[in-house]
């Protein structure tokens, strides 16, 4: 059985399947969750990295709090693996690939998602010229 696809998700790539949209699916509060005062070394420098232009693409919201930590300390352990030198694990590996699909973090995950410019005026309208 396949996983149902979140409104949000369906909207932006602009509902392929023609199916009705979930009217009373809850709609968190758009924005990037606060990051960790515990997250350190490259773990945080990943957040650093992807949670503004995750922010910028309009995908986050404050509830992918736990998702976005998940895929910080993966990459955080799999940085450490390869500066100790050690193979890496599929399983450290499958877990990234995982934690990337979700956040729209793979050309594959990108190129199901649709976003509008935003308006003229936008603070932020620079980086979609």
């Amino acid at each position: 059985m396949t996983r149902p696809t979140p409104t949000a998700i369906k909207k932006l790539s602009g509902n392929a399947g023609r199916r009705p949209l979930t009217v009373n699916e809850p709609k968190p509060p758009t924005g990037s969750p606060a990051c960790p005062a515990w997250l350190t070394g490259d773990a945080l420098e990943e957040w650093k990295r992807i949670v503004p232009a995750l922010d910028l693409m309009g995908v986050l919201t404050k509830v992918d709090h736990s998702i976005l930590i998940g895929h910080c300390v993966t990459y955080g352990e799999i940085a450490a693996t390869a500066k100790s030198g050690e193979p890496l694990k599929a399983a450290l590996l499958g877990q990234m690939r995982a934690y990337a699909a979700e956040l729209g973090l793979t050309p594959a995950a990108r190129a199901k998602l649709s976003i509008a410019p935003p308006a003229k005026g936008d603070d932020f309208a620079q980086f979609f010229q």
